[in-house]
């Protein structure tokens, strides 16, 4: 049946015609914007994430220049274990880092504990406040890291080229370590399910490392604890994204996830993805970020109407997007053309 009361976006992941495709982009909110160097300038990213006013008036930014179908709530995917208090900081040109890393099994059973009501009390909060002030049409996005990232961090420290801790930790004990994920993956879980109670249409998981895992730890450790996420959020009727970067070598097994759609990177066309991917599932991309950054906006705009057009001859709903988050630099009328371009088209 079709609803006035659902948001654009989520009318057409339902097969909704709506007349084009929605669109948005990761970190969107983020210092490519004036108005959110500005903020940056008075509060640390963990003032900014776990103030609720703060966090929600960064993640309205964006309305404010581009007219995005959906706003994702300013946080982090390390945001859950901060709440729990381990000690992560955000490091300028390095990113989160895990002042003490986790290396077994038993530091990883404080998720066991994990409330998002009491240990992300602002979260909610945040989004509320975000829900109230959007207009009716706009998708309000929840997000999470996935367990393998999210794990990647925690125990390497900080992201680093070789992730030398966690494939040792895999390699020597593959049982231990999914047991930890496992963990992990319960409490996240519930932060996405009370996301969505808190207002978020749909929430997106992110697995931006999932291209270190070997497919035989994905295939015969990983892939259930991911099941057992969608699936649940599946059953209590929340739209899930999973994003994924250089997981090709994964598609096949991404046959067996009960997820809604994939939000997927540039390195293959949104036509080859489209072919590997599960039929009954919408995708989300792929601009390259890098192509918003460098190049002209009369090309940005002649990018954006090829993908729209490659996009159309797919028999699948279709979340115009990029590969990745936007990057800081990226001048906002490149971004703006993004946006427009991708919403003037019509299909």
């Amino acid at each position: 049946m079709k609803s006035l009361n659902k948001p654009c976006l989520v009318k057409h992941i339902e097969g909704e015609p709506i007349g084009r495709f929605p669109v948005w982009m990761m970190r969107q909110a983020g210092r490519y914007l004036a108005s959110y160097r500005a903020l940056r300038e008075k509060y640390s990213f963990w003032e900014m994430a776990t103030q609720p006013e703060v966090a929600a008036q960064v993640s309205l930014l964006p309305m404010a220049e581009l007219p995005v179908d959906g706003i994702i709530f300013f946080s982090d995917i390390l945001t859950l274990p901060y709440g729990l208090g381990l000690p992560i900081t955000m490091k300028e040109s390095v990113g989160p880092v895990t002042e003490e890393p986790l290396r077994t099994a038993a530091q990883f059973e404080v998720f066991k504990d994990f409330n998002p009501e009491t240990h992300t009390h602002f979260v909610g909060k945040a989004l509320g406040i975000i829900a109230a002030q959007i207009p009716k049409e706009m998708a309000l996005l929840g997000f999470a890291g996935a367990p393998w990232t999210v794990g990647s961090y925690l125990i390497e420290g900080k992201a680093n080229r070789n992730f030398e801790s966690i494939k040792s930790w895999m390699h020597a004990n593959p049982k231990e370590l999914s047991k930890c994920l496992e963990r992990l993956g319960e409490a996240t879980l519930r932060y996405l399910e009370w996301q969505h109670r808190s207002g978020a249409h749909v929430v997106q998981l992110f697995d931006t490392w999932i291209g270190h895992m070997p497919k035989w730890f994905f295939d015969g450790f990983y892939l259930n604890i991911l099941q057992t996420i969608f699936s649940s959020l599946k059953a209590k009727g929340i739209p899930a994204i999973y994003f994924t970067k250089h997981s090709s070598h994964l598609a096949g097994s991404f046959q067996k996830m009960p997820v809604a759609g994939f939000s997927v990177d540039e390195v293959l066309s949104l036509s080859d993805w489209d072919r590997l991917l599960p039929q009954g599932v919408f995708l989300q991309g792929n601009l390259d970020p890098v192509l918003l950054l460098k190049s002209s906006e009369g090309q940005v705009r002649l990018k954006t109407r090829a993908l729209v057009e490659e996009a159309r001859h797919l028999s699948r709903p279709v979340i115009m997007n990029l590969g990745h988050g936007i990057l800081p630099g990226t001048p906002v009328a490149n971004a703006k053309a993004f946006v427009e371009e991708a919403r003037t088209l019509w299909i």
